[in-house]
């Protein structure tokens, strides 16, 4: 399980500052998806033929096609800084 120790490091690795509540709060939400995930790890995943009669086929499933986007700059406009057609994101890490 997550600790609040374990928190408190992932927080500073993430630059974020989160009050002692707000700690209490996600140490037991990151308990919880832990739990979720030990649950699933426990789950039978063994394929069974009957459980795919109602499943979609691959062969109904749209082809993926190759575009290219009209609105290229449209989208660049919404960014608060652009360089050679790229974000410009600050660096966190060191």
């Amino acid at each position: 399980m997550i600790t609040k120790e374990d928190l408190k490091m992932l927080c500073d690795l993430s630059r974020l500052d989160l009050s002692e509540e707000e700690l209490e709060f996600y140490e037991k939400s990151m308990q919880d998806v832990m739990g979720l995930m030990d649950t699933i790890g426990e789950s039978d995943f063994t394929y069974n033929n009957k459980d795919m009669e109602n499943a979609v086929s691959f062969s109904e499933l749209r082809a993926d096609e190759v575009s290219t986007y009209e609105n290229m700059r449209g989208i660049l406009n919404n960014g608060p800084e652009v360089d050679d057609d790229q974000f410009v994101v600050p660096k966190v890490i060191d």
